[in-house]
């Protein structure tokens, strides 16, 4: 199944530019996935009710090719397009009116048991064979990246606000902690090229996340961790 949606840059989308911002961008993925897993009856709420299981993203890929402004219309499609015993992965695809690829997102996820917070098997969460799709579009590996004694750049609590129906911190937050990091000068003035999240470990309620961020040459890695626990890792390049 191949999930299609036409939609426009909202105003909740847009950063300081008025454009489509990045977390607008993870935020449309999100909301395409969910939508999709919603059709197909396999979405976080069932995972819950009827496999005693929730799902959890543990990678996403972004490429971003071009802006779209507030208010542009631009389209949707979203599939699975690998799937293996225990983990998937789900490509959004957003292209404008003129049929041009403004982004293209993989994600890796996975569920896991509710009571053990054990990864389940596809299959004992409702996932088959015939929910895959078509061939990917843009073929997109996911990186390892690994830094040592990165400094220390501030800390932030998970609030209340953050937290997500699996009550442990959403995938947006972390992404929001990142973003914040930048000014909103760079925010406007460097544009992203790509973008990769390993979602390595949960954070929950009043956790204390130390950010730590590393600039290098056209590219940023910034990294969240509990005490010396990763929870997240973070690639950005720039054009």
């Amino acid at each position: 199944m191949v999930y299609t949606k036409k939609q426009k840059v909202s105003a909740s989308m847009a950063g300081s530019d008025e454009c489509l911002s990045i977390l607008g961008t993870f935020q449309v993925v999100e909301d395409a996935i969910t939508d999709l897993m919603g059709e197909l009856k396999i979405d976080g709420v069932t995972a819950k009710e009827k496999y005693n299981a929730f799902w959890v993203f543990t990678k996403n890929r972004v490429k971003i090719f071009k802006k779209l402004k507030w208010n542009e219309e631009f389209v949707i499609f979203c599939f699975i397009s690998f799937k293996s015993l225990v983990k998937m992965n789900v490509d959004v695809v957003a292209k404008s009116i003129k049929d041009e690829i403004v982004f293209y997102s993989r994600v890796e996820e996975c569920a896991l048991d509710i009571s053990t917070q054990r990864i389940r098997k596809l299959n004992t969460v409702g996932v088959n064979e015939t929910m895959l799709a078509e061939t990917p579009l843009i073929d997109i590996q996911f990186c390892k990246f690994d830094y040592e004694n990165l400094p220390i750049v501030e800390q932030v609590k998970v609030r209340s606000t953050n937290i997500d129906m699996s009550h442990h911190t959403n995938n947006l937050e972390y992404l929001r902690f990142v973003l914040n990091t930048f000014s909103v000068k760079e925010l406007e003035t460097k544009l992203i090229k790509e973008m990769e999240v390993i979602y390595a470990n949960q954070s929950f309620e009043n956790d204390m996340l130390d950010v730590h961020k590393l600039e290098l040459q056209n590219k940023d890695v910034i990294v969240l961790q509990k005490q010396d626990k990763p929870i997240v890792k973070c690639e950005v390049l720039f054009y």
